[in-house]
């Protein structure tokens, strides 16, 4: 299979910043992109494709980095109309992403739909590729992270109002990363169409915002109905990481092919001017960063204790005196 890697920048200065936007420049992530694709061009991988609906302002923004880093730019014909302030407003668009690529992608092709705060760190498995475009999709499960965060039954209430059905065992999958051949997406677009609009509808009552919710819900749907998809997470074809996260060792990600790091968009930035991307290098970076969280998580919970703790426990012989 041919992979095609692309990633989704779509600029309006009108719109709600991404919620884990750090700097509130639109083009900011073009940046990004050109960390994304150096590292993709350093294991051999086809070129990075930025796809958005401001190709004159992305190509002009490129010109601040050398020739051999920059990705291609794409024009996105984007559909989608929805509210400005809604959460994760950019992210709607890789809806029309996908019904864009799937008519262009030749038969031989494979979608590689990245978020731009990502990096590639190891080679993509062959044989996982090849098991991918068998099923079709190669989708990222991160139900154990959604679902603690914010109640299974609220995820599940949430994935049924958009898909209108409910679902024998819902799963909820990360937008960051999709492997679809043209026949899936031909399968997957118009679900997740229909599922866009119900979303739309109760866009007031679902907890969930973005493209996860009417994907994850359309994938649900296509795997109750007999279709096979791969689930990626578990092979560490992707990995996402926030600094000072707990829930997995930060080693194994470096072993992933792909880390995806929605913290880090600074450390991206950073490095899209750095003459090479070193994995090596690179990762040093991530884990002072991990390092950090780490400490500042510690610091926040030694303040919520205290914040609870009565001032009498804490210093005891102190308010005997007082008391005195």
């Amino acid at each position: 299979m041919n992979l095609f890697p692309c990633t989704l920048v779509y600029v309006d200065p009108d719109a709600r910043p991404g919620a884990n936007a750090t700097n509130r420049d639109p083009l900011s992530y073009v940046a990004q992109a050109v960390c994304l694709n150096k590292s993709l061009r350093r294991l051999a991988m086809p070129r990075l494709t930025i796809i958005t609906n401001a190709p004159d302002q992305i190509a002009e923004r490129l010109e601040n980095f050398a020739a051999e880093n920059r990705p291609a730019v794409m024009k996105l014909d984007g559909t989608i109309q929805l509210p400005k302030e809604t959460p994760f407003y950019a992210a709607h668009f890789k809806l029309d992403l996908m019904d864009q690529i799937a008519h262009v992608l030749p038969a031989d092709g494979m979608l590689l739909l990245l978020d731009a705060d990502m990096v590639a760190l190891n080679q993509l498995d062959p044989n996982l590729i090849e098991r991918c475009a068998e099923a079709g999709l190669g989708v990222f499960d991160i139900s154990d992270q959604v679902f603690p965060a914010y109640g299974s039954d609220r995820v599940f209430a949430d994935l049924e109002i958009v898909a209108g059905r409910r679902f024998s065992n819902p799963r909820w999958y990360g937008g960051e990363f999709l492997l679809a051949t043209p026949a899936a997406l031909s399968r997957l677009v118009p679900r997740a169409r229909a599922g866009y609009a119900r979303y739309l509808e109760q866009i007031g009552s679902v907890a969930h915002h973005g493209d996860e919710a009417f994907v994850s819900a359309a994938l649900n749907g296509m795997v109750d109905d007999g279709e096979a998809l791969v689930e990626v997470g578990a092979h560490q074809a992707v990995g996402r990481h926030w600094p000072g996260n707990i829930y997995r060792d930060v080693r194994w990600f470096r072993c992933c092919s792909f880390v995806h790091l929605p913290g880090g968009k600074t450390l991206l930035e950073e490095e899209a001017h750095l003459v090479d991307f070193v994995p090596d290098r690179f990762w040093r970076r991530v884990r002072r960063a991990h390092l950090r969280g780490r400490a500042r998580h510690a610091l926040k919970k030694i303040a919520r204790v205290l914040r609870m703790t009565p001032l009498a426990m804490l210093f005891p012989y102190a308010m005997r005196h007082v008391k005195g």
